[in-house]
């Protein structure tokens, strides 16, 4: 759930940047610096997640309590999680 609202971030962010290329020189360097900020929050979100995903588990792929690439399951590496347990 957190991975798709930081892509829907992302993607938002990008859409004030490109949109701020239209506008006047004023508006224009506002709206890059608030697009780009955006976008580069989200990215950092997206790869905080993933690193911790990473971290908290004994699979590459998978967190103790629900990696956004798996449902409660056994591990998608043949490593079985502890919440699969």
């Amino acid at each position: 759930m957190q991975a798709s609202v930081a892509l829907v971030a992302l993607a938002l962010g990008y859409k004030v940047f490109a949109d701020a290329h239209k506008e006047k020189e004023g508006l224009k360097l506002l709206g890059q610096v608030i697009g780009l900020v955006v976008m580069l929050g989200a990215v950092l979100f997206l790869l905080c997640g993933a690193a911790k995903c990473m971290y908290n588990s004994q699979c590459p792929m998978m967190s103790k309590s629900a990696c956004p690439f798996t449902a409660k399951s056994a591990c998608p590496m043949g490593v079985a999680s502890d919440s699969a347990k």
